[in-house]
C-alpha cells in the first residue's frame, strides 16, 4: 500500500522533509551543484535510518521564486536530485516544486516520485508575490491524460505564508472544494513554517472530510504525541533541523528523538 493507503488503514505517517540547498539559476546558488546532490541523499539516509515512514524533496531555499514557473536549470536540477535520492533509499518519496507545483509531475513520472505536495489546489491566497491562484483542476487532468495516477496529490487547504483573498471562507469549505477536485490526501497548517498548527484546524477538516488529514507545519516531538491523536499523518522539517534553519543538514539525533516521541522504535 502506499502512503494514503497507509493512511487510511489507520497507520499515522510521518514524512520527513528533505531541504534543498538553492538550486542553478536561483539567488542563493552557491555555484556548485554536487555539495547540494549530496546533502539531498545524505538527508534522505537519515531519515530512513531514523525510522520515517517516507520524505519529500523540496526546493524551499530557492527563494524568492521568479513567476509561476520553475527555469529549465530547477526543474532538471530536482530531477537528478530526485533520482539519486530515490536510488539511495527504501522510502516512499514524495516532492514539491516550490514556485511551479505541476512540474512536480514531470519530474515525478521522469524519476518514480510517489506523490505530490501541491499547496495551491483550491483556494485562492495572497502573498508576497502576489496574488496566487489555484491549480488544482490543471492538476487532475494533468494528471489523468498522462497516466500518473499512480503519483498521489497531497494538497494544501488555505496553505501557510499566505493569507485568503475572501477571510470568511471558512476552512471547512476549503477541504470539501479540494476532496471534490480530486485531492488523496489533505494538508493542514499553521501560518508559517515551524509554527503549529492549531489543533482545533485539525478536528475541523478531520469532521467534513472523509480523507487522510496531514499536518503540515509545526509538529515537533513534543506535541506529536497531541495532534497525532486526531491527524493521519504529518510533515517534519524544520523541528529536524539546528536552530530551525532550512539551509542546515538534517539532525540525526532529532530526527531519532522525534520517531521515538510518537512510539515508532524501530530505528533502522
Amino acid at each position: 500500500m502506499d502512503i494514503v493507503d497507509r493512511m487510511k488503514h489507520g497507520e499515522k505517517i510521518t514524512i520527513g522533509m528533505v531541504h534543498l540547498l538553492p538550486l542553478p539559476g536561483t539567488l542563493k546558488y552557491g555555484g556548485d551543484f554536487q555539495p547540494i546532490v549530496d546533502q539531498a541523499v545524505e538527508d534522505a539516509r537519515k531519515l530512513q535510518k531514523a525510522g520515517f515512514d517516507a520524505l519529500i524533496v523540496e526546493n524551499v531555499n530557492d527563494a524568492p521564486f521568479d513567476g509561476t514557473e520553475l527555469s529549465v536549470w530547477q526543474v532538471s536540477a530536482l530531477a537528478i536530485i530526485c533520482d539519486n535520492v530515490r536510488r539511495a533509499v527504501d522510502l516512499p518519496i514524495g516532492i514539491d516544486a516550490c514556485g511551479d507545483s505541476l512540474a512536480g509531475f514531470m519530474i515525478g513520472d521522469l524519476t518514480g516520485i510517489d506523490f505530490i505536495r501541491i499547496p495551491y489546489f483550491v483556494d485562492i491566497r495572497i502573498g508576497q508575490y502576489g496574488i496566487i491562484n489555484p491549480v488544482g483542476s490543471d492538476a487532475v487532468v494533468l494528471r489523468k491524460r498522462n497516466g500518473m495516477e499512480k503519483i498521489r496529490i497531497l494538497a494544501d487547504v488555505q496553505v501557510k505564508h499566505t493569507y485568503p483573498l475572501n477571510s470568511e471562507i471558512p476552512i471547512e469549505a476549503s477541504a470539501r472544494w479540494a476532496e471534490s477536485v480530486g485531492a488523496d490526501a489533505l494538508i493542514v497548517t499553521g501560518l508559517a513554517t515551524g509554527m503549529e498548527t492549531p489543533i482545533d484546524v485539525i478536528s475541523r477538516v478531520k469532521a467534513v472530510s472523509g480523507l487522510p488529514v496531514v499536518v503540515g507545519s509545526g509538529m515537533n516531538s513534543k506535541n506529536a504525541k497531541q495532534q497525532f491523536e486526531i491527524c493521519d499523518g504529518a510533515i517534519i522539517g524544520s523541528a529536524l533541523k539546528l536552530g530551525g534553519n532550512l539551509m542546515n543538514p538534517i539532525d540525526f539525533d532529532l530526527a531519532e528523538a522525534f520517531i521515538r516521541s510518537v512510539g515508532k522504535e524501530d530505528v533502522q
